[in-house]
Protein backbone atom coordinates (compact mmCIF):
# COMPACT_ATOMS: atom_id res chain seq x y z
CA UNK A 1 0.00 0.00 0.00
CA UNK A 2 1.15 3.23 -1.41
CA UNK A 3 -0.27 6.74 -0.20
CA UNK A 4 0.08 9.62 -2.10
CA UNK A 5 -1.23 13.01 -1.67
CA UNK A 6 -4.23 14.83 -3.96
CA UNK A 7 -2.75 17.23 -5.94
CA UNK A 8 -6.27 19.50 -5.42
CA UNK A 9 -7.03 18.69 -1.84
CA UNK A 10 -4.32 17.16 0.02
CA UNK A 11 -5.92 14.02 1.24
CA UNK A 12 -3.97 10.96 1.99
CA UNK A 13 -5.04 8.71 -0.59
CA UNK A 14 -4.15 5.03 -0.97
CA UNK A 15 -3.07 3.20 -4.12
CA UNK A 16 -2.63 -0.74 -4.08
CA UNK A 17 -0.97 -1.80 -7.58
CA UNK A 18 -0.84 -5.45 -8.31
CA UNK A 19 0.29 -6.02 -12.22
CA UNK A 20 1.35 -8.67 -14.50
CA UNK A 21 4.19 -9.23 -11.94
CA UNK A 22 4.84 -12.55 -9.65
CA UNK A 23 1.50 -11.79 -7.46
CA UNK A 24 -0.68 -10.66 -9.92
CA UNK A 25 0.17 -13.81 -12.05
CA UNK A 26 -0.78 -15.84 -9.08
CA UNK A 27 -4.28 -14.73 -8.48
CA UNK A 28 -7.34 -14.29 -10.83
CA UNK A 29 -8.99 -10.98 -11.44
CA UNK A 30 -11.72 -11.70 -9.04
CA UNK A 31 -8.95 -12.41 -6.51
CA UNK A 32 -6.97 -9.26 -7.19
CA UNK A 33 -9.74 -6.98 -6.52
CA UNK A 34 -11.03 -8.82 -3.25
CA UNK A 35 -7.22 -8.34 -2.16
CA UNK A 36 -6.88 -4.32 -3.62
CA UNK A 37 -10.51 -3.63 -1.75
CA UNK A 38 -9.42 -4.97 1.67
CA UNK A 39 -6.20 -2.94 2.00
CA UNK A 40 -7.07 0.07 4.12
CA UNK A 41 -8.70 3.42 2.89
CA UNK A 42 -9.09 1.74 -0.23
CA UNK A 43 -13.07 3.04 -1.93
CA UNK A 44 -12.38 1.99 -5.82
CA UNK A 45 -10.47 -0.57 -7.70
CA UNK A 46 -9.73 0.22 -11.22
CA UNK A 47 -8.64 -2.89 -13.10
CA UNK A 48 -6.48 -2.24 -15.83
CA UNK A 49 -8.03 -3.58 -19.15
CA UNK A 50 -6.62 -4.22 -22.73
CA UNK A 51 -9.55 -6.38 -24.20
CA UNK A 52 -13.17 -7.54 -24.22
CA UNK A 53 -12.01 -10.71 -22.59
CA UNK A 54 -9.98 -8.67 -19.17
CA UNK A 55 -13.34 -6.76 -19.21
CA UNK A 56 -15.39 -9.56 -18.70
CA UNK A 57 -12.92 -10.81 -16.31
CA UNK A 58 -13.12 -8.34 -14.53
CA UNK A 59 -17.15 -7.91 -14.37
CA UNK A 60 -17.14 -11.77 -13.13
CA UNK A 61 -15.84 -10.26 -9.65
CA UNK A 62 -19.46 -9.40 -9.50
CA UNK A 63 -21.24 -13.09 -9.28
CA UNK A 64 -17.16 -14.62 -7.76
CA UNK A 65 -18.34 -16.71 -4.95
CA UNK A 66 -16.24 -15.54 -1.75
CA UNK A 67 -14.40 -19.12 -2.14
CA UNK A 68 -13.61 -17.73 -5.71
CA UNK A 69 -12.17 -14.06 -4.48
CA UNK A 70 -10.51 -16.09 -1.64
CA UNK A 71 -6.41 -14.49 -2.37
CA UNK A 72 -5.05 -16.94 0.56
CA UNK A 73 -2.47 -17.86 -2.50
CA UNK A 74 -1.08 -14.79 -1.86
CA UNK A 75 0.43 -15.66 1.56
CA UNK A 76 3.13 -17.79 0.30
CA UNK A 77 4.23 -14.80 -2.10
CA UNK A 78 4.18 -12.13 0.49
CA UNK A 79 7.80 -11.09 1.87
CA UNK A 80 8.50 -12.27 4.78
CA UNK A 81 8.23 -8.43 6.70
CA UNK A 82 4.55 -9.09 5.72
CA UNK A 83 4.08 -11.99 8.79
CA UNK A 84 2.12 -10.92 11.43
CA UNK A 85 0.43 -8.14 9.10
CA UNK A 86 -3.29 -8.17 9.16
CA UNK A 87 -4.25 -8.01 5.59
CA UNK A 88 -8.45 -8.39 6.32
CA UNK A 89 -8.55 -11.54 4.52
CA UNK A 90 -11.25 -13.14 6.99
CA UNK A 91 -9.75 -16.46 7.34
CA UNK A 92 -9.99 -16.25 11.01
CA UNK A 93 -13.42 -16.28 10.72
CA UNK A 94 -15.93 -17.38 12.13
CA UNK A 95 -14.99 -16.11 15.55
CA UNK A 96 -16.22 -17.56 18.68
CA UNK A 97 -16.67 -14.69 20.30
CA UNK A 98 -18.88 -12.99 17.21
CA UNK A 99 -16.24 -10.02 16.80
CA UNK A 100 -15.48 -9.13 13.02
CA UNK A 101 -11.98 -9.55 12.90
CA UNK A 102 -10.85 -8.35 9.56
CA UNK A 103 -13.33 -5.02 9.42
CA UNK A 104 -11.91 -4.38 13.49
CA UNK A 105 -8.18 -4.44 12.33
CA UNK A 106 -9.12 -2.64 9.37
CA UNK A 107 -10.47 0.49 11.28
CA UNK A 108 -8.00 0.17 14.03
CA UNK A 109 -5.25 0.41 10.63
CA UNK A 110 -7.43 3.13 9.06
CA UNK A 111 -7.76 5.41 12.55
CA UNK A 112 -3.94 5.13 13.32
CA UNK A 113 -3.22 7.07 10.12
CA UNK A 114 -5.60 9.97 11.09
CA UNK A 115 -8.96 8.43 9.50
CA UNK A 116 -11.91 9.85 12.17
CA UNK A 117 -14.44 8.00 9.98
CA UNK A 118 -12.87 5.08 10.63
CA UNK A 119 -12.70 5.68 14.81
CA UNK A 120 -16.37 6.50 14.11
CA UNK A 121 -17.05 3.06 12.67
CA UNK A 122 -15.29 1.38 15.27
CA UNK A 123 -17.62 2.94 17.52
CA UNK A 124 -21.17 1.78 16.31
CA UNK A 125 -19.55 -2.18 15.68
CA UNK A 126 -21.90 -4.43 17.89
CA UNK A 127 -18.78 -6.61 19.28
CA UNK A 128 -15.66 -4.55 19.74
CA UNK A 129 -11.74 -5.61 20.19
CA UNK A 130 -12.44 -5.36 23.76
CA UNK A 131 -14.95 -8.13 23.60
CA UNK A 132 -12.27 -10.51 22.38
CA UNK A 133 -11.59 -13.89 24.78
CA UNK A 134 -8.63 -14.60 23.51
CA UNK A 135 -9.08 -17.86 22.54
CA UNK A 136 -6.67 -18.28 19.77
CA UNK A 137 -8.97 -19.38 16.96
CA UNK A 138 -7.77 -16.47 14.68
CA UNK A 139 -4.56 -16.83 15.18
CA UNK A 140 -4.43 -20.41 14.41
CA UNK A 141 -6.30 -20.01 11.08
CA UNK A 142 -4.38 -16.70 9.62
CA UNK A 143 -2.22 -17.40 7.06
CA UNK A 144 -0.17 -14.44 7.60
CA UNK A 145 0.30 -15.33 11.07
CA UNK A 146 -1.27 -12.65 12.74
CA UNK A 147 -1.28 -12.94 16.65
CA UNK A 148 -4.89 -11.86 16.83
CA UNK A 149 -5.39 -12.05 20.69
CA UNK A 150 -2.16 -9.71 21.36
CA UNK A 151 -3.68 -7.47 18.21
CA UNK A 152 -7.14 -7.59 19.98
CA UNK A 153 -5.98 -6.06 23.02
CA UNK A 154 -3.78 -3.37 21.87
CA UNK A 155 -6.76 -2.11 19.52
CA UNK A 156 -9.06 -2.20 22.40
CA UNK A 157 -6.55 -0.23 24.73
CA UNK A 158 -6.42 2.15 21.33
CA UNK A 159 -10.04 3.03 21.17
CA UNK A 160 -10.75 2.52 24.96
CA UNK A 161 -13.39 -0.24 24.55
Amino acid sequence: MEYRIHPKTGDKIGVVGIGAGPVGAALTPAQCIQYALDKPGVLTVLPGLRSVEGVKQALSYFTASPEARDYAAIASLTPKDAAGACVYCNHCQPCPAGLNVGLINKYYDLAAIGDTLAAEHYAKLSKTAADCTGCGHCGRRCPFHVAQPQRMKEIAAYFGK
